[in-house]
């Protein structure tokens, strides 16, 4: 799987930095994108449970603390009729108060330390998912090939020559086409691209071409079929034409983003 260079450089640093950090396992994954967000689902349990276990511990030790300023009200009240014995049991008191105060301090800066660190990895990874995971899913599901080939002038028999606006997903006459995000599939047919689905999500949409048949058009989560790989239209083999158009816009290479899912 090939990153932009950005890209694996982020990926080594908040890998490297969450196993120190003792949260994270170096495991193979399925997808990038597969390990990133169980590497921030793991974060954000273990900060719960961190927070958990302080919420009980910082309970226990305030506890002692009210139990030993009770003690010393108490032991204030003999100290006319013992005073020797009372500076004797107050000495102990505020020993033990102080040495309990002294724990609960080391608690507050452990605890503080810890989360935030572990936030600090889990926003260097949402950050990284903002800026790379703008798909959720891979397009095809199944055994396939992404060609990166966007921006090769395309010269066929009968079609004009035109500059190629997407990436080519080889794989086998139908073979799934998933929605990448969560948004609109929407279908529609061409010369060109044959039978064809756009499915517009919150930052763009995507535009899939050559396909064999429709599935689930409407509103559509990331990982539902929307249709099956196909050679219609202007296609010489079974491949999902495959572009990405953020914001609505011109089309981008969408390479870098389809190897984090793909």
């Amino acid at each position: 799987m090939r990153l932009p260079p950005v890209a694996r450089r982020t990926l080594a640093v908040l890998a490297c930095g969450a196993i120190l950090a003792g949260v994270l396992a170096p495991a193979a994954t399925a997808s990038v994108l597969d390990g990133m967000l169980r590497d921030r689902r793991r974060l954000t349990a273990t900060i719960g449970e961190i927070r958990a276990d302080y919420r009980v511990r910082a309970r226990a030790l305030t506890t002692t603390i009210a139990h030993a300023d009770h003690l010393l009200e108490r032991a204030a009240r003999g100290r006319l009729l013992d005073p020797q014995r009372w500076r004797h049991i107050s000495r102990q008191i505020h020993r033990s108060r102080w040495e309990t105060a002294t724990r609960l301090r080391r608690l507050d800066r452990y605890t503080d330390r810890r989360v935030r660190a572990l936030l600090h990895h889990r926003d260097r990874i949402g950050a990284w998912l903002d800026t790379w995971a703008v798909f959720r899913a891979c397009p095809v599901r199944g055994p396939h090939a992404v060609a990166d080939n966007f921006g090769i002038t395309v010269r066929l028999e009968g079609v004009p020559v035109h500059r190629h606006m997407g990436n080519d997903i080889s794989a086998s006459t139908g073979t799934p086409i998933v929605a990448p995000f969560d948004g609109y599939a929407s279908a529609s047919s061409g010369p060109l691209g044959g039978l064809e689905v756009r499915v517009k999500g919150a930052s763009g949409y995507v535009y899939n071409a050559h396909l064999l048949s429709y599935g689930r058009l409407g509103y559509v989560h990331a990982g539902d079929v929307i249709g099956y790989v196909g050679s219609t239209g202007d296609a010489t083999a079974p491949h999902d034409h495959f572009e990405w158009h953020p914001w609505d816009g011109g089309a981008v290479d969408p390479n870098p983003y389809l190897d984090v899912v793909c």
